[in-house]
């Protein structure tokens, strides 16, 4: 079908304007029932807008939640945003046209990040408008956000978690590192970015000094030869036996035995020697950068050392050691202690110390090092190779194995662990448990946690300035606040009364002459009775308002502490009333009380005419207080100011909510009330701001000597967030904790079993994410020792396009998912993904295939036409009816026997199979019940006939949408709401998608119903394969056909129905059930698919004339069909007049059967040359 033509995107316009305006989406994804299903949605970042193939993995993770929910399970679906890392850094740099991390830090930190920010909600709208496009159903009004205050508490308290267990540890150890971000990556993230590249490798001669042969070398092979200044020693395999090979030339060269393949020229074996006698021959340098150097352990430099992982595979048997840049060297560094020491910068540039290459980047070194190499005499022989290296996964830099201080989560220590929990989780493909997952958990590495950046969410570490040994982690907010290094005690007093309190007006700036407030004789008593408790607390300083009545309030005490400094500021005075300054208090009241009635959050920002609200005043009196923080270190503040201010700054220093601020209410006159220091970090808005800068300001007080601690200044890997989701997403556990309760000590997986949904029973994401998502989500569970994080998991494979390429920008083959669902619409993308494979295979997409999937869902348009071309408006049955013919109970048997496959398909995540299970119905639908069906809808034998006809085929086109809601939502609704608004009477749900199952089992009789409904088709099938042999056309009537068949389940049903369809379908006047075919000529027998029939082909002039009158009704009715016209309307027909058809309607039987089959009247027209049609008005 051409996409003009195509009805379904204008349908599915349709059916979201639907859903839209009565909340369908909402009402599924709020409903509360007994039993719940849990579903993960894995975090896209939206720095971007979605591609084609985010459609294959929102499809996949829709349809089995919407399944559920059908099954009667409570399905919530919170949408969630992946906001840090590099992807989103490396887009800010582009624009800002940043280069390296000191360009970022000149540019600022604060600044950068407040852009990376930014960034991530560019493409939002276009990212809910895809998704609700695609009519995946989630919670978008109320997304988890990895950047989010209390997302990333939740994270830290994971984290913290984990170093409790042990599990997370700084270490000095060779990590993947990308030089162009500055920072190591974890080797999941490697496992995103290999590619297959051409390198120059290179044969090179180290000079043994040993002295049993003269001129002798160890031939080494290296594809990384930036490595070899920082070369240290060589590996031999022990057990391997090597060979001195002399050539023409005198060199004699040492090889492992089964590598004398490398040589091109003959040679001479001298001698044969195994690995263990070579270790340690010392040998030459090939540079001095490292043998000149005063560095710890370089006398155990430049000698042949033992190792396993020197094989005779490749290469030459001999292992070039850099312990610096590989980790196995770097093992073997550590086993026999040499030296470490750096010839390559965190920039991936050669420093000072390697003179000739100083600055360069090590990979654009290779070449002048070959040159080098070989005018040292040192270069044997170069290769051209191709080779699989890995790329930085978003900047695609090539990586540098690279010794790095970093911090680590100690995965290899969970390995039982991990792979214990896999056996527990239902993967599709199945391969992938034991295979692809079950590889990367038997292989583990330690997870390189830290990166060295900006935009993600600090590692919550803190070192002692005075012993870096000392170390904590950090688990919660709360937490900064009470391990505070130095902090100050805040003490908030409100004037005493004061004549503004007395005469009720307010009472704030400017203070105007004769209404100046000041502190009546009361007030003055008021503050006199608190100097005692303030004596005990020990005031360092006094911070006051500057108006009239605070500084009476403060003379007073100042008489009393006369070492105390005083300081007035302006930033403690009173709300500015604005126009309401000098009136009655009343007035002011009355703001508050209108805005009571409103969401707490109104009353905050309310504000009079000119004047501020309560917001505005706590970030200039909380601005006060920051930069107190700054200044004073463990000392007792007094502030005096009044009621409103203090109130607001109060709420602020126990990093209370509004409606906790709210609820505390302001102080009485002369009221002292104390807060800690919060010691948190703010960013520019007075929001509490985990990200860098603000928490690297953060000191705490060291609990092992009582010195400053820092945190250190890594941020975490941002594929730790997204496996957080499953805890952080609810703010787990703080969201869940009785007041009082330390998250500490909480019994975290008592907590977790009882309040959070967990674990998931479904996910769905591509193939990669086994090195992404899926991993980190096991990996954090197997840390906190919660078992399994998910029971089942569908894995797609990636997109290709249809030559089975990558689809890529530069290939110019990209597809915009927006152009396939504004030209096929959504269902046919969704049913496309659903039946071309198995989800875990790669779909090699062509344009042409969903036009394919266009006709597959059109029979079922069709089917749903046919019903609203004959049903009346108003259908009477509130139930499905009792089938009353054979091809009814047929019918119904086969959508609940469907419905019963593709549910039980769909409970083993077998998705493929429900789709192919449910094309199967719609072909049988279509093709057979509709087909026989027609004439009870055309020709009903009475209204009570008809009536029951619609109703139930209605009631079957209703279960039909059931089953197919999980597949093609649209569609399913459609055929809801068309058949819904003619049963009024049927109490239906708003939605199919609100809706449940078809939960009525087949009969005990449906096998044999399918049996003898089977036979029957079969031998209709054969019968029109006598027919097309014969060249008889099926318009054309024949006498007999006979069968033989060896089995039937219901005799009664085939004497008395089965032959009637049998007659129809191959349009014989009679059926006859014989033991023996009889024998003629004129009877053709055909046995196919276990039937035996035999088609008498004789022809009458009887036969003849009724297959003409059929050729008029079929041509008659297609002539009406093309011109608009609907069964219901009268046409009336004229025939340009010939002999022939004269003679042919000179029988009035014949003429009138015509015109009943075709409502029309039919005239034969003298003078006409084409045959005409015009309806007939009622």
């Amino acid at each position: 079908m051409e996409p003009s033509t195509n009805p379904f995107p204008k349908i599915e316009e349709s059916i979201l304007s639907l859903w839209k305006e009565k909340r369908i989406a909402q009402q599924s994804l709020e409903a509360k029932r007994d039993t719940s299903f849990v579903f993960f949605e894995g975090p896209p970042t939206a720095n971007a807008g979605p591609g084609f193939h985010h459609v294959i993995a929102r499809v996949f993770k829709d349809i089995i939640p919407r399944y559920k929910f059908l099954k009667g399970f409570a399905v919530p679906r919170k949408a969630g945003w992946d906001t840090h890392g590099l992807p989103v850094e490396l887009q800010i740099e582009k624009e800002i046209g940043t280069k390296t991390k000191s360009d970022i830090e000149a540019y600022g930190i604060a600044a950068f990040n407040r852009r990376c920010q930014e960034s991530v909600w560019r493409f939002k709208q276009e990212w809910d408008r895809f998704t609700e496009r695609i009519g995946f159903w989630l919670d978008l009004d109320h997304p988890f956000i990895t950047y989010d205050l209390q997302y990333m508490e939740s994270v830290w308290w994971l984290l913290k978690k984990i170093w409790q267990k042990g599990l997370l540890k700084q270490d000095y150890k060779v990590v993947p590192y990308c030089s162009r971000c500055g920072t190591p990556l974890s080797s999941h993230e490697v496992a995103q970015g290999y590619k297959d590249v051409k390198d120059t490798s290179v044969y090179l001669k180290f000079k043994s000094q040993h002295a049993k042969f003269e001129n002798t070398y160890f031939l080494v092979w290296t594809t990384t030869p930036w490595t070899l200044p920082g070369n240290v020693a060589l590996a031999v395999n022990p057990d391997l036996t090597y060979v001195y090979a002399k050539f023409s030339n005198g060199e004699i060269y040492i090889v492992a035995e089964n590598r004398l393949n490398v040589f091109q020229e003959s040679y001479e074996v001298l001698e044969k020697v195994l690995g263990k006698d070579l270790v340690s021959i010392r040998y030459e340098p090939l540079f001095p950068y490292l043998q000149n150097k005063n560095i710890p352990n370089i006398g155990n430099a430049f000698q042949v050392l033992p190792a396993n992982f020197a094989t005779d595979q490749e290469g030459t048997g001999i292992v070039h050691t850099a312990v610096m840049y590989g980790e196995d060297d770097f093992q073997l560094g550590k086993q026999f202690q040499l030296p470490e020491y750096h010839l390559v910068g965190t920039d991936g540039k050669f420093v000072s110390d390697v003179t000739e290459w100083q600055g360069m980047w090590v990979k654009d070194a290779d070449p002048k090092i070959i040159e080098a190499l070989k005018n040292l005499g040192m270069l044997y022989r170069t290769e051209n190779i191709t080779h699989t290296y890995p790329f930085c996964w978003r900047c695609k830099t090539p990586l540098l194995y690279y010794a790095h201080q970093s911090w680590f989560i100690m995965m290899s220590q969970l390995r039982e662990q991990l792979l214990k929990n896999n056996e527990l989780i239902h993967w599709e493909p199945g391969h992938l448990q034991q295979g692809r997952f079950g590889e990367w958990l038997r292989e583990v590495k330690d997870w390189a946690l830290s990166r060295d950046r900006y935009w993600g969410t600090p590692l919550p570490i803190w070192q002692c300035e005075a012993d870096l040994k000392h170390q904590i982690a950090i688990g919660s907010i709360q937490e900064l606040s009470k391990r505070a290094w130095q902090p100050n005690t805040y003490y908030l007093m409100r004037h005493g009364e004061s004549t503004s309190n007395t005469e009720g007006y307010n009472a704030g700036w400017p203070e105007k002459e004769g209404v100046i407030s000041e502190l009546t004789e009361k007030g003055k008593q008021q503050v006199k009775d608190v100097i005692p408790m303030l004596k005990a607390k020990k005031i360092d300083c006094i911070i006051a308002s500057d108006l009239t009545r605070i500084k009476q309030t403060a003379e007073i005490l100042q008489k009393e502490f006369p070492g105390v400094e005083i300081r007035y500021d302006k930033r403690l005075r009173e709300v500015d009333f604005g126009v309401l300054n000098h009136k009655p208090l009343s007035e002011f009241s009355g703001l508050f009380i209108n805005a009571l009635r409103a969401p707490v959050e109104q009353l905050f920002i309310t504000k009079p005419e000119g004047g501020e609200s309560p917001l505005e005043v706590q970030e200039r009196v909380f601005a006060l207080v920051r930069e107190v923080e700054h200044e004073f270190h463990n000392k007792n503040i007094l502030f005096i100011s009044h009621g409103l201010p203090l109130w607001v700054l109060e709420g602020k220093l126990k990093n209370l909510s509004l409606q906790q601020t709210y609820e505390l209410g302001q102080q009485k006159n002369a009221e002292v009330r104390v807060c800690p220091s919060l010691n948190l970090p703010y960013n520019e808005k007075q929001e509490v701001d985990l990200h860098r800068p603000y928490i690297d300001e953060i000191a705490l007080m060291c609990p092992e000597c009582g010195g400053k601690m820092m945190r250190v200044s890594q941020v975490i890997d941002c594929w730790f967030d997204s496996g957080a989701m499953p805890y952080a997403q609810r703010h787990f556990p703080f969201a869940f904790m009785k007041p009082g309760e330390d998250p500490d000590t909480i019994d975290y997986p008592k907590l977790l079993e009882k309040m959070l949904p967990f674990p998931a029973d479904y996910i769905s994401e591509a193939i990669d994410q086994t090195r992404g998502w899926f991993y980190t989500l096991h990996a954090i569970a197997a840390a906190l020792d919660l078992g399994p994080a998910y029971k089942n998991v569908v894995c797609m494979g990636h997109v290709l396009d249809e030559k089975g390429e990558k689809m890529s920008k530069s290939k110019g083959n990209i597809i915009n998912p927006w152009d396939m669902t504004e030209r096929y619409g959504v269902d046919a993308l969704r049913w496309y993904f659903y039946t071309v494979n198995s989800p875990g295979e790669y779909k090699k997409f062509a344009e042409k295939d969903l036009g394919q999937s266009v006709a597959e869902l059109m029979v079922v348009l069709n089917m749903l036409n046919f019903f609203s071309m004959y049903a009346p408006e108003r259908i009477k049955t509130a139930h499905m009816p009792e089938p009353k013919t054979v091809l009814d109970r047929w019918a119904i048997e086969r959508v609940r026997t469907v419905a019963a496959e593709v549910g039980g398909l769909l409970d083993t995540y077998k998705i493929f199979e429900a789709s192919r299970t449910l094309e199967v119905l719609f072909d049988d639908l279509s093709k057979w019940y509709v087909r026989r069906s027609r004439k009870q809808f055309q020709k009903p034998d009475s209204s009570a006939a008809f009536e029951y006809q619609t109703a139930f085929f209605g009631f079957l086109l209703l279960d039909l949408s059931r089953i197919m809601a999980p597949f093609t939502p649209f569609l399913a609704e459609h055929i809801w709401q068309e058949v819904k608004r003619r049963m009024p009477n049927a109490k239906l749900a708003e939605s199919v998608h609100l809706d449940t199952w078809p939960e009525a089992p087949p009969s005990e009789r449906a096998s044999g119903l399918f049996h003898d409904m089977e036979v029957v088709r079969s031998i209709v099938a054969v019968g029109h394969t006598i027919r097309a042999q014969e060249n008889i056309s099926v318009q054309k009537p024949r006498q007999t056909l006979f069968m033989f068949i060896e089995r039937w389940v219901d005799i009664a049903a085939l004497e008395q129905e089965y032959c009637a369809i049998i007659k129809d379908e191959v349009n014989v006047k009679e059926v006859k059930v014989v033991d023996t075919m009889p024998e003629s000529d004129t009877i053709k027998v055909l046995s196919q698919e276990g039937v035996v029939v035999g088609f008498d082909i004789t022809e009458t002039d009887e036969l003849r004339l009724e297959g003409e009158e059929r050729g008029y009704i079929r041509n008659y009715n297609a002539l009406r069909k093309k011109n608009g016209f609907s069964p219901g309307d009268k046409a009336k027909i004229c025939e340009p007049k010939t002999p022939e058809l004269e003679k042919f309607y000179r029988d009035s039987g014949r003429l009138a059967r015509i015109q009943g089959a075709t409502n029309s009247t039919i005239t034969l027209v003298d003078g006409i040359e084409a045959i005409a049609i015009e309806k007939i008005n009622p």
